[in-house]
């Protein structure tokens, strides 16, 4: 008897985002404004129309990161993400097409400034 071995690996691109970052941010945010009244996290859930499980996993990961709550709240909000996306396109294109800076250096500059936990710089 064979193994098989499927012709193409399942990854993440298969799987279709159900929240955009504005979504997901917009989501968040109210989520902490119904925490602070005193509501549950299932309760908040019902609410928001989120599945638990999910508001869970993004808890998780902003209590992750390695950065000052104060900014990582800002990021994770609808002002911050805005910001984090003009920033985000800003570097390479100043950095990297007009000036002789490569994108290792954009990612250094964003490794240096503490952004990279915001930004997926690799």
């Amino acid at each position: 008897m064979a193994t098989s071995i499927p012709d193409k690996h399942r990854g993440n691109e298969d799987r279709p985002q159900r929240w955009t970052h504005r979504e997901r941010a917009d989501a968040f945010a109210q989520y902490g404004a119904l925490h602070a009244q005193g509501l549950a996290q299932r309760q908040a859930a019902q609410v928001l129309d989120v599945p638990r499980s999910t508001l869970q996993a993004w808890r998780r990961y902003q209590d992750r990161l390695d950065a000052c709550p104060a900014a990582v709240t800002f990021f994770h909000r609808v002002p911050g993400l805005a910001f984090r996306h003009r920033r985000v396109l800003a570097l390479p294109v100043v950095g990297v097409e007009m000036g002789a800076c490569g994108r290792r250096l954009v990612c250094l500059g964003w490794a240096l400034t503490g952004r990279n936990r915001f930004v997926g710089a690799s």
